[in-house]
């Protein structure tokens, strides 16, 4: 079985700078990377299906390691720039023997299952379309006027069904000749009326509505990794990083995971653990270029070189003294002139807003207290320091929870200058985004009784980092100022809740814990000590 990938540069000359649906352009090119390396892990042959742009990049820039490069998708540029789906069927056209297509969002830890590779058709998993992608139908249904016979027979039925393509393939070619004449025929006998629909929409129905209608056409059997059917708004965990290796091996980042920012910020942390050659490519490529990263970790560094971003990451990672935190040779002008900019910022930020009294009183509030943490806490921290941790904490869910008998044995402790600040209503979830600043009403942004805001030292250009707790985030990190084992740690919770209610739902409990742990050691609150050094 032949593994295949596809990228077209989409017209565009300048990849570094295009996100392709990404949270920011960097995260895709670093998809690519993860995407392809772990593929090779399992299988030694995989082939890359491209064009001459794109090929530059990915073989000649970043050196990734496919056995072999098909370039001949130059002749694709007559095609719209948003049929990103289009590539990949031109790849499955020139096949001549069993195949498995993988896109570049998605990773492996494992190889698969030799029964799902002998399948004549293979899908990733069936899917029910939601009302969205039925309203979507309709609109193309409203202005196109040509549609496969297939469809037309598939379309006296409902609901609407398709194929994930994320993962497609088989043995029987002469199916995939058929399927693929037809998303042409399809694509190209209502390119006329493209200016009336969302081009981007297409993609689904011409490749992975049309797979599924002409299985059931040509009355053919598909072959799926995994047998749920999922809802095409349902696919859930599909992004967990922290779940890989050791409890999930194959992770798929659909639609909105390439907009999250927690997605991109631990795709990145893992291509950098596991592959740090090619991560530190990739920034060096953008930091010689002067192209602004989305998260730019040594922004204060001069060094541009592959070579000495590596030489710098290995020197952190190998040094065991905590004391790095911090610096007393740290230039404190630098860090003093972006607190100076954040303090404007914020205040710029919270009181453009349409505030009630007690609103402004505690926005004003709120910033002085943030302000006082990075003048008078922060200032003083090693940029470096915070880099070593951002290294360690990658391999911290791995270490605590690859072997579940050993779970409640590990050590967590609250990490150094993690702050806190109280205020009467939730002023970081417009910082950060979560909540839009226009809208800015007591629904939107009032806290309970109070709201409890985790302040977190970073070594990017902002320096902070904000995320909303609770009280029993708060009793955690009490707890955790002392290094205590997993075990401690639930012990001490249990004494604040009742216990008839944890007899009833000790389950539940654990879960919400567990849940608490990942989220303090994703943000940065806590860590965990590896073999009590």
């Amino acid at each position: 079985m032949n593994i295949i990938q596809t990228f077209w540069s989409c017209n565009k000359t300048r990849l570094l700078y295009s996100n392709s649906g990404w949270l920011s352009p960097e995260y895709n090119i670093m998809s690519w990377a993860l995407s392809c390396l772990q593929l090779k892990n399992y299988y030694p042959n995989v082939v890359l299906y491209c064009d001459s742009i794109s090929a530059k990049l990915l073989i000649d820039t970043l050196k990734l390691s496919y056995s072999n490069v098909v370039c001949e998708l130059d002749q694709l540029p007559c095609y719209h720039e948003q049929l990103w789906a289009m590539p990949k069927i031109y790849s499955y056209s020139l096949q001549k023997e069993p195949f498995l297509h993988i896109d570049g969002d998605i990773y492996i830890w494992s190889a698969f299952d030799n029964k799902l590779l002998t399948g004549e058709l293979i899908a990733q998993n069936m899917e029910a379309a939601t009302n969205y992608y039925e309203s979507k139908m309709k609109t193309l249904e409203s202005n196109f006027k040509y549609f496969p016979e297939a469809i037309l027979k598939e379309r006296k039925k409902r609901p609407m069904y398709a194929y994930n393509a994320g993962l497609i393939g088989g043995s029987d070619i002469n199916f995939f000749q058929t399927y693929t004449t037809e998303a042409f025929k399809f694509i190209e006998r209502n390119q006329t009326y493209f200016s009336r629909i969302n081009v981007s929409d297409f993609n689904i129905f011409f490749e992975q509505y049309l797979f599924y209608c002409q299985a059931k056409y040509q009355n053919k059997k598909v072959s799926v990794l995994m047998n749920d059917l999922i809802k095409d708004n349902g696919y859930k965990g599909f992004g967990d990083f922290a779940e890989v290796p050791h409890n999930k091996q194959y992770l798929h980042l659909i639609g909105t995971y390439k907009k999250d920012i927690g997605v991109c910020k631990q795709l990145a942390n893992r291509l950098r653990q596991d592959y740090p050659e090619h991560y530190y490519r990739i920034i060096s490529l953008y930091k010689k270029r002067q192209i602004p990263l989305f998260k730019d970790y040594y922004y204060f560094v001069k060094e541009t070189s592959e070579e000495d971003l590596l030489y710098r990451y290995k020197d952190l990672k190998a040094y065991k003294d905590e004391k790095t935190f911090f610096d007393n040779n740290l230039n404190k002008e630098v860090f003093a002139s972006k607190v100076s900019f954040q303090k404007k910022m914020i205040l710029e930020k919270l009181l453009e807003l349409d505030l009630s009294k007690k609103q402004h009183a505690d926005a004003i509030e709120f910033a002085d207290s943030l302000n006082r943490i990075l003048d008078r806490e922060f200032i003083n921290i090693s940029r470096d320091g915070l880099y070593k941790r951002d290294i360690d904490c990658t391999q911290y869910f791995q270490y605590i929870f690859s072997d579940k008998e050993k779970v409640y044995e590990k050590t967590l402790i609250k990490n150094a200058n993690t702050e806190i600040i109280q205020s009467l209503f939730d002023w970081s979830s417009i910082m950060t985004g979560n909540v839009h600043p226009t809208i800015c009403n007591n629904e939107a942004i009032e806290g309970l009784s109070r709201t409890y805001t985790v302040v977190i030292p970073e070594c990017d250009k902002t320096g902070f980092s904000l995320y909303n707790i609770d009280e029993l985030d708060i009793l955690m990190l009490e707890v955790l100022k002392k290094p205590v084992t997993i075990k401690q740690l639930f012990n001490v919770l249990k004494s604040s809740f009742d216990d008839e209610d944890l007899d009833n739902s000790i389950q539940e409990f654990e879960q919400l814990i567990f849940m608490r742990i990942k989220k303090g050691l994703e943000n940065k609150a806590f860590r965990c000590i590896i073999n009590n050094n």
